[in-house]
Order: C-alpha cells, then sequence, then structure tokens
C-alpha cells in the first residue's frame, strides 16, 4: 500500500481542527504510543541480566513436582461442614 505522505500529513493536520479537545488529547496519547511502538526494541527496554540469579536453587526434578501435585490435590473435592 502506498501513501502520498506529504497528501497524508496535511489531511491529518487539516482535521485536527475540527477535533474537540478531548479528542485532541487522545490523539496526542496516540500518536506517543505510535511513536514508541515504531521505536527499536533495544531503545525501548533495557536489558537486565539475570545470570546468577537460580545458582543456589536446587534442582527440581519430575518427581517433585509430582508429589507437589498429589500433595496441593490430595483433598479437592472434599468439603469441611
Amino acid at each position: 500500500m502506498a501513501y502520498d505522505v506529504k497528501a497524508l500529513k496535511s489531511e491529518i493536520a487539516g482535521t485536527l481542527d475540527l477535533l474537540p479537545p478531548e479528542s485532541l488529547q487522545l490523539l496526542h496519547e496516540f500518536v506517543a504510543f505510535l511513536r514508541l511502538r515504531s521505536e527499536p526494541a533495544e531503545q525501548s527496554a533495557p536489558v537486565v541480566k539475570l545470570g546468577g540469579l537460580w545458582k543456589e536453587t536446587p534442582e527440581i526434578t519430575e518427581a517433585d513436582i509430582a508429589e507437589a501435585r498429589r500433595e496441593m490435590w490430595q483433598s479437592f473435592g472434599e468439603r469441611e461442614v
């Protein structure tokens, strides 16, 4: 889809005078959103390195997960009256 950018900008600018103040505020927020979305990802969010975060955590095995599930669900459906 090819747009005539100059004509499109002119048309958008021409409609600004027709918008109520509330819509201008919404348009301002939307334009800020579009600008943020068009920035490269590395500029918009810094990389946080989590090296070593899990280094002292014991290894969790499938047996550990199965046991935790059994404990969690053992009384499921029972009601205390």
